[in-house]
Formats: C-alpha cells, sequence, structure tokens
C-alpha cells in the first residue's frame, strides 16, 4: 500500500470508525518515504485524533515521529506544514505557549501574511473544538479566524479554502445535531454564510451550489424556511446555468422541496420532490444510490405531512 492509498482510505473509513483508522495511523509512519507524504499524513492524524477523538497529545505524538524520519525537513514547506499541525492540537490542549513556537516555526512565508497561517490554524482548532463539544472555545476561535481575514486571502492564498472547509464542515457538525441551543443554532448559521463567502474565494460554481444548499440546510435547521427557499433557489440557478448537471440538480430540486414543506406548501414541495426523483435514472452508477436513499427519505418527509 502506497501513502496515498493508505490516507484515502482512512478518510474514507473515519467518519464510520475513527477509533480504527486511529489505531492504524502508526501503520502510516513507514509509508513517509517523501516530503510530500507529510502533509496528507499530518492532515489525517489531526482530523482524525483531533476532532473526532480529542486524543491531542497521542496525535501529537504521531506527529512528533515524522520528526525522525529521513524525509523531515522542517525548513521545507512540508515540515512547516507539520509544525502547523502541531500547532492546532496544541492549541486545542489549552497550551498556548507551545501552539505559538509551533506556528512561529511553521510560517509560510513566501508573499503570504502571517495571518494567513494564523487564520489556517485557527479554522482547524474550531473544527476539532466544535467535534468535542466545546463549542464556547471553537466560536472564539473561528471568529479571531473570520477577523483576522479581513486582510482580504484571494484564490491562491490557503486561508481562503481553509476558512471555506472549515466553515461547511462546522455547519454540517451542527445541522446534525437532533437539538441545538441557541448559541449553536447561531453558529451554524454564521459557519453557512461564511460558508457562501468563503467558497465564493477559493472554489468553482459546483463549491458555492453547494454552498447555497448547505446554507439552505442550515437555515430550515434554525426554523427560518423563507431564507432557506431564497438560498435553494439560487442553488437551483447556480445548476442551470452551469449545465444542469443532474447529480447536482438533484440535491438543488431536495432543498427546494424542504423548502416549500416547511413553509407548508405541499404541492409545491411534491413538484420538488417529483423533479428530484425523475433525475436518479441519469445520475452516475456510483452515486446513484446515495441519491435513491435520499429521495426516498425526502419522500417519506412529504408523504408524512400529507396524512
Amino acid at each position: 500500500m502506497t501513502l496515498d492509498e493508505f490516507v484515502a482510505k482512512g478518510w474514507s473509513d473515519h467518519a464510520t470508525d475513527a477509533e480504527g483508522v486511529f489505531r492504524r495511523l502508526p501503520e502510516g509512519l513507514a509509508l513517509v518515504t517523501e516530503r510530500r507524504h507529510m502533509p496528507p499524513f499530518a492532515g489525517l492524524v489531526v482530523h482524525v485524533a483531533g476532532e473526532h477523538l480529542g486524543r491531542w497529545d497521542e496525535g501529537l505524538a504521531l506527529l512528533g515521529s515524522l520528526e525522525s524520519l529521513p524525509a523531515w525537513d522542517p525548513a521545507t514547506p512540508e515540515g512547516k506544514s507539520v509544525l502547523r499541525s502541531e500547532s492546532v492540537l496544541h492549541l486545542c490542549a489549552g497550551r498556548t505557549a507551545e501552539a505559538a513556537r509551533c506556528e512561529a516555526a511553521g510560517r509560510t512565508g513566501g508573499g503570504l501574511p502571517a495571518a494567513s497561517d494564523r487564520v489556517r490554524v485557527l479554522a482547524i482548532v474550531a473544527a476539532a473544538l466544535t467535534g468535542q463539544r466545546r463549542l464556547e472555545e471553537a466560536s472564539r476561535h473561528f471568529e479571531e479566524a473570520l477577523a483576522l481575514a479581513a486582510y482580504g486571502p484571494g484564490k491562491d492564498d490557503p486561508a481562503a479554502r481553509a476558512l471555506a472547509v472549515t466553515s461547511n464542515n462546522l455547519a454540517v457538525e451542527l445541522e446534525t445535531r437532533p437539538t441545538r441551543t441557541s448559541a449553536e443554532r447561531d453558529l451554524m448559521l454564521r459557519a453557512a454564510k461564511a460558508g457562501r463567502r468563503w467558497w465564493e474565494v477559493a472554489g468553482g460554481w459546483t463549491e458555492v451550489e453547494r454552498s447555497e444548499y448547505r446554507l439552505a440546510m442550515s437555515h430550515l435547521k434554525a426554523g427560518e424556511a423563507a431564507a432557506a427557499l431564497a438560498a435553494a433557489r439560487r442553488c437551483r440557478e447556480i445548476v442551470v446555468k452551469n449545465g444542469d448537471d443532474p447529480f447536482e440538480a438533484f440535491f438543488a430540486h431536495e432543498a427546494l422541496a424542504l423548502a416549500h414543506h416547511a413553509l407548508g406548501d405541499a404541492a409545491a414541495a411534491r413538484r420538488e420532490g417529483d423533479a428530484a426523483a425523475a433525475l436518479l435514472p441519469k445520475i452516475e452508477e456510483d452515486s446513484r444510490a446515495y441519491c435513491e436513499g435520499e429521495s426516498k427519505k425526502l419522500g417519506a418527509t412529504l408523504a408524512g405531512a400529507a396524512r
């Protein structure tokens, strides 16, 4: 197995078996034979040990093991990426001095402002702490990241993508909770809106369209059906403008159906649900089964409203 395959399998498995992926991580160290291997391995370590399990020190031990490998060079971009990953876990553990030391050692340079590195660290910390339900701390770090981004990172600045990804992940995490406090609701909406803002910078039309879908879902969870419908309509408009891909169109129709359902417009909800279902045969086979499952759930929701 190559390191790329190892990391890909870890990402594939981690949502349902984070503990199992974590136990496998030491095996990946032997596969790190080139500098380019270090950032993807470190990213998986931080996500699994941090966001999913909250095992900061064990994650740091794994990252520290990279420093004993022949490929390690702290002066390279790859080495600096590992140092920033260490900063993330130290900050999650409350060790601000150690976090600052690692962050300074991992400074990117190359024309990017220092705030770029800081934004990336804070964004990942916010996601990890949200995963561990340390919401007050997560919100504070997230807000600091957004404030620092006032310098205006562009498409080529990694901070823009870090904010987009973290904002999306925060919104999803909070949407999927069975209940939310008012603080969680506010953070969910703040994150969904920030995701839309930063995917506009960092992504293409697909990411922007999906961020409108995410915003629609967050508004629905917040009980804001009219705002959800507006976001769902924007999502659909972007899909149509860019070729009406069946997979993307399916979820745009789903969002519209759910928004109309929340507004009490049963006829419009059924129309959009039928439009989504009609797209299933056109969706590529590797994605169709998932969409079929989502279509069944949507149908059950709409049928429940009719009874």
